[in-house]
């Protein structure tokens, strides 16, 4: 286990290593190989591990240099490329496309032959693993990490080996006919052969359940049900590990022992259904690490000598981290090994002292989830800054249901395949298996702070001091008679100290302290939705939001943007959640926002005759001009005025007569009644214009001299007119907008009017999430990706060039 871990660990260390350091790793590996050769067993044993350890970063380091190599050439130019490759993994469908995963042999212009890339394909366009293809693409690098909690792009890419992703416009695949091609021809077709199976016989509520479960396959869980899944601690029933392979295997070498088959022929079956499960499902690293498990179990049993599971484990990774150095970075793989490391040590542990007892009995089929959950929870709490309550009940239901549903699903898709007519009693029981398993999910989720925000790394690392600790304590001497003995002192010591630290971290988790601004200042966090907005406003009292992004069959930027920066920031409840009108890039994401915090007050804009906008649909309280929402910063509503009333106030026509003599406009379109604020006062006031134009943005009641202003409609052609721009004098414009979108947001129009007029522009898709403080002297950018918001600022500048505190113009 040493062994594996030093690997590991140098793996995550070679990750930050340049050229020297591979070097400078690989010679110290050597040194320390060839000196515990000569040495006692004791030094030649620290020896190997430390070698080992140099290794796996000189192997990690190596990998990233060759990454960053292929990356070069395609951040240059347009990302227009034309490429050849050959398709290295089971393709997907999401949406009627395929994604596949494509190792280049040639480009134009020039790439280093084979860098992989994932593309969407166009529709109607179909690849198979193993199938050559030729397409026309834009090709985009992967982006760093966006928003503060959200996922990194960039290390999802390391750890996938993956150059690049994008689109195709054009694409055309033919097999491989000569011997490579026999993916295609085995389990390419098998896999395609047991989707056809369940899209055909099961409904679409049971396929969003099984599909996953079996095959891996999550392109069609939809955002919903993956919230829920994640809330109720179930999702690790979807990621394809040791459980599926396990089963498979358990199930087959079952079958040939009521056949009367030998240990021999046991062993071949499980050995084989790993393979064949890998096969189908692909190379994915939790079912890699779980298949090679399988391999050694398999192969010790076929001669008579079983291998210990914490010893299969530690070889299987020492090999994947060998074999594929960036899989140390996949949270699935990860995740993976951690439960299995808490099951074979702390759960194996725990139950054999409740067989012991009496009473044992009812707290037996808690042992193995709790053990998993706590070996998972510091990467858990490092990678989505939360943790599920209800986790250990869920999974005692859920666990049980998905193994019948994989059992029912497998034997239906394999009496389908192989006695067509015979899999309709398999595929009838997979429906009610599926419905239990939603509500047990549904339930779960529903339950008052299941997804309970732990912010600070301090969590973290105490949890994975308790785990470590745990795991060192109950991992002994792994023979028969060592069992038997009761645990050594420094163990029990050990096992103590963890269970204290693992405690103590759980305390942490359960008593967050939310992130917020300290006194006299408050934050503007414009989010990075993509092609959308949502802004969170931060005070001393608490969290608002401004709108909560977009949603489409493939995204939800509530889910996937919004709610783990609120988590992040150890955020439970919203004061205000505020809609400014009812376009889907704005009000898209609110579903999983209030699913996922508790929402004190939704605001929405007025209805109108033409124009309802949000209020009806959703509900809340609907306010127009003149509402003071806060006093203190204060935050008023400038836009729009109420249904029936008259012309805009004496401020407005005063403000507006060197315009135009009429202030009169017809609410008729969305963006017209979009909700204004602003935030602040005097030399600190931000103005959010939502998705006004230029007609609007001149009938607002704005005093000269505004220090932030978030841009209307993304940038659009018809915003920030020349005459407002000038009355206003923002210092600073943020404009949220998705890269590469199909409006051409933001418009080179907008841009050079924002320009001429002096402002600094910043913008979501080229810099991510853009977090602003304002103090009473000004406004300040802070970098949210150096460190704590909150800490007291100094006098120096937070980011480079960007001044610590300025005033707007006089």
């Amino acid at each position: 286990m040493a062994a594996a871990g030093a690997a590991w660990s140098g793996s995550l260390l070679g990750q930050h290593l340049g050229t020297w350091g591979v070097l400078s790793a690989l010679a110290a590996a050597l040194g320390f190989a060839l000196a515990g050769l000569r040495g006692p067993a004791r030094a030649a044993s620290i020896a190997l591990v430390a070698a080992l350890a140099l290794g796996g970063a000189a192997r990690a380091s190596a990998h990233r240099i060759v990454l960053e190599q292929e990356r070069r050439g395609l951040g240059a130019g347009d990302g227009i490329f034309r490429i050849q490759g050959t398709v290295n993994e089971p393709a997907e469908t999401e949406g009627g496309e395929t994604l596949v995963v494509v190792t280049l042999r040639a480009a134009q212009p020039a790439l280093p032959a084979g860098t992989r890339v994932r593309l969407r394909l166009p529709g109607g366009v179909e690849a198979e693993w193993s199938d050559h293809l030729a397409a026309l693409v834009r090709l985009d690098l992967p982006q760093r990490l966006r928003n503060p909690g959200g996922h990194d792009a960039r290390e999802g890419a390391m750890a996938s080996a993956l150059g690049a992703g994008g689109n195709a416009f054009w694409a055309v695949t033919w097999p491989d006919r000569g011997p490579a091609g026999w993916p295609r021809a085995t389990v390419a077709r098998w896999r395609r052969a047991i989707e056809r199976s369940l899209d055909h016989h099961l409904s679409p509520g049971a396929r969003e359940l099984v599909v996953p479960l079996v095959l891996g396959d999550r392109s069609g869980l939809s955002s919903d049900l993956g919230a829920q899944l994640r809330a109720s601690g179930l999702i690790h029933l979807l990621a394809l590990s040791g459980l599926h392979v396990a089963w498979m295997a358990a199930i087959a070498r079952g079958m040939l022992a009521a056949l009367g088959r030998g240990v021999l022929g046991r062993a071949i079956a499980g050995a084989a259904c790993a393979i064949l499960y890998l096969g189908i499902a692909g190379p994915l690293p939790s079912l890699a690490r779980a298949a090679a498990s399988e391999l050694l179990k398999s192969a010790g049993l076929a001669r008579g000598r079983p291998i210990d599971p914490l010893q299969a484990m530690a070889v299987s990774v020492l090999a994947m981290v060998a074999l594929a150095p960036g899989w140390a970075l996949d949270l699935g793989f990860q995740l993976s090994c951690a439960a299995t490391l808490g099951l074979v040590t702390v759960g194996a542990a725990v139950d054999r002292v409740l067989r012991l007892r009496s009473w044992g009995a009812l707290l037996r089929p808690f042992g193995p989830t709790a053990s998993a959950q706590l070996m998972a929870m510091p990467l858990l709490v490092s990678r989505f800054h939360a943790l599920s309550w209800v986790a250990p009940l869920s999974n005692l239901a859920a666990v049980p249901i998905s193994g019948l549903l994989l059992t029912a699903a497998w034997l239906g898709a394999a009496c389908d395949g192989l006695a067509p007519g015979a899999q309709g009693a398999w595929y009838g029981a997979c429906e009610p298996l599926a419905w239990c398993l939603r509500a047990v999910t549904e339930r779960a989720a529903g339950l008052p702070g299941a997804m309970t925000p732990a912010r600070g790394e301090a969590i973290a690392w105490v949890a994975a001091a308790g785990a470590a600790l745990m795991a060192v304590a109950t991992s002994g001497p792994r023979d028969l008679e060592s069992r038997r003995a009761s645990l050594a002192a420094p163990r029990v010591a050990a096992l103590g100290l963890g269970v204290l630290a693992s405690g103590l971290a759980l305390v942490l988790a359960a008593t967050p302290r939310p992130l917020t601004p300290l006194p006299g200042r408050s934050w503007i966090v414009v989010l990075d939705v993509g092609q959308g907005d949502a802004i969170a406003l931060g005070f001393e009292d608490g969290w608002w939001l401004v709108d909560a992004g977009g949603r489409s069959p493939r995204y939800d930027a509530g889910e996937s943007a919004v709610v783990p920066f609120f988590r992040w920031a150890g955020v439970r409840s919203l004061r205000f959640l505020a809609l400014t009108h009812d376009d889907g890039d704005h009000t898209g994401g609110a579903a999983a926002v209030r699913r996922a915090l508790a929402v004190r007050t939704l605001l929405t804009s007025p209805s109108f005759p033409r124009v309802p906008g949000p209020g009806p649909r959703l509900g809340g309280e609907r306010v127009a001009r003149g509402a003071r929402l806060r006093e203190v910063p204060p935050v008023r509503v400038l836009w729009p005025p109420a249904y029936g009333s008259t012309a805009p106030d004496r401020v407005e026509k005063l403000e507006a007569r060197t315009e135009t003599d009429s202030t009169r406009i017809e609410i008729e379109t969305d963006n017209a009644a979009s909700l204004v604020l602003e935030v602040g006062e005097g030399p600190s006031r931000a103005l959010l214009l939502a998705d006004v134009d230029s007609t609007v943005e001149r009938l607002l009641p704005v005093a000269p001299g505004v220090a932030l202003l978030k841009v209307a409609h993304h940038g659009s052609a018809s915003s920030s007119g020349d005459s407002w721009l000038a009355r206003a004098r923002p210092l600073v414009a943020a404009i949220s907008c998705g890269r590469r979108n199909p409006f051409g947001h933001p418009d080179p129009r907008a841009l050079r009017r924002l320009r001429e007029a002096g402002c600094e522009i910043l913008r979501t898709d080229e810099e991510g999430a853009l977090w602003f403080e304002l103090t009473p002297a000004g406004i300040r950018r802070l970098d949210w990706r150096r460190g704590d918001p909150s800490a007291p600022a100094g006098p120096a500048p937070r980011v480079p060039g960007a001044p610590p505190c300025a005033a707007p113009r006089p």
